[in-house]
């Protein structure tokens, strides 16, 4: 599912060829990140934010922490444009979930939904402004991927599954969250 980046040799079309692989970067982006939100259109909040995941956080919560880490990989390109070094820095990956999640956990979707936009916003304009020799780096290229499409597709399967829950209507869980004064939703 992940872009592929292509190897280019130096010639007179670099900035040609650099501009088509920025496009189908951010394509390749923009249809991971797409289909995230896709998922979540038309679906009443509390069902977003109730923990339907199967690590015991919502819908909710996980776009957040996705949202985090596209806004954590664009300000490393942004300090990227001459050396890895911000780029090679080993996060504390528990850590940085957790302090995420304890910022964003009582956002509403509303506010989940337009950092997740802005997130995404930012990170284009990132990888756009990067120099073609950043961008063909194959460093630059792992975290724009490790942090886009290979996170998507960390997290597809359970949204997927959980979509498919609530539209297919067979869960008991999803039954009593639709009772407008059921109790259980925070009991999940």
């Amino acid at each position: 599912n992940c872009y592929s980046f292509p190897v280019y040799e130096s010639s007179l079309y670099v900035s040609q060829i650099m501009d088509t692989l920025t496009d189908a970067v951010i394509k390749q982006i923009k249809n991971g990140s797409t289909e995230i939100l896709g998922l979540c259109q038309n679906v009443p909040e509390a069902w977003l934010a109730a923990p339907f995941m199967s690590n015991g956080w919502s819908v909710k919560d996980t776009v957040a922490h996705i949202s985090a880490w596209v806004w954590r990989c664009a300000g490393l390109l942004e300090y990227a444009h001459s050396t890895n070094g911000p780029l090679s820095a080993s996060p504390d990956v528990d850590g940085l979930n957790r302090e995420f999640y304890l910022e964003r956990q009582y956002w509403s979707w509303h506010e989940v939904e337009t950092d997740f936009l802005q997130a995404h916003w930012v990170l284009f304009k990132a990888i756009r402004q990067l120099p073609s020799t950043r961008l063909r780096s194959s460093l630059t290229q792992q975290v724009i991927i490790k942090n886009t499409c290979e996170h998507y597709a960390q997290h597809l399967p359970d949204l997927k599954h959980w979509h498919n829950r609530i539209t297919t209507e067979k869960s008991p869980v999803v039954n009593r969250v639709r009772q407008p004064h059921s109790t259980q939703v925070g009991a999940l």
